[in-house]
């Protein structure tokens, strides 16, 4: 009953593509192995495919039924699962460090970006008003309270009329 545990759970960090990706593998390893002969293989397979739920799901259970019992239905039924409780826990386990690293990288991707645009208008400025415009700005942006999107259509208004 373990090595038919094992068997399919190794069978199932296989199964990308959904359960018939794997059918093949997991015929090969049923026969190679002498559980079942040709014939009964198709008929588990059969079975598999008209019962509602995931083909893989079903040929195990059914496998392990056959096999054991209720005990090798039950425990060739978890034997599936092993693959799919894996990635998630690794997943979830590397979830906040790649999520972290990748928020900061993306941070100084954008903080690139701004420097380079703010470069590409300064080099735009071309007299002082603009540059008091500019000041008074950021001034009223970092200083008061007041919602940037105020201060930004505030600026482009008096930017309108006086360029």
């Amino acid at each position: 009953m373990l090595k038919l545990f094992i068997t399919f759970a190794k069978i199932g960090f296989l199964a990308f593509g959904g359960g018939w990706s794997i059918i093949g593998i997991i015929q090969n390893t049923v026969l190679s192995n002498n559980w079942l002969t040709p014939q009964q293989f198709k008929e588990i397979l059969s079975v598999a495919q008209m019962t509602p739920g995931p083909v893989f799901l079903n040929l195990a259970t059914y496998l392990g039924l056959k096999m054991y019992g209720i005990k090798g239905a039950i425990l060739n039924s978890f034997s599936v699962l092993v693959a799919p409780i894996t990635f998630t826990t690794i997943f979830f386990l590397i979830r906040n460090k790649v999520s972290n690293k990748l928020i900061n990288a993306l941070k100084f991707g954008v903080i690139f970006l701004i420097i380079l645009t703010i470069q590409s208008l300064a080099l735009r400025i071309d007299n002082a008003f603009q540059i008091i415009l500019i000041l008074l700005a950021f001034i009223l942006f970092t200083k008061t309270k007041i919602d940037p999107i105020y201060i930004i259509l505030l600026s482009g208004i008096i930017g309108y009329f006086l360029f």
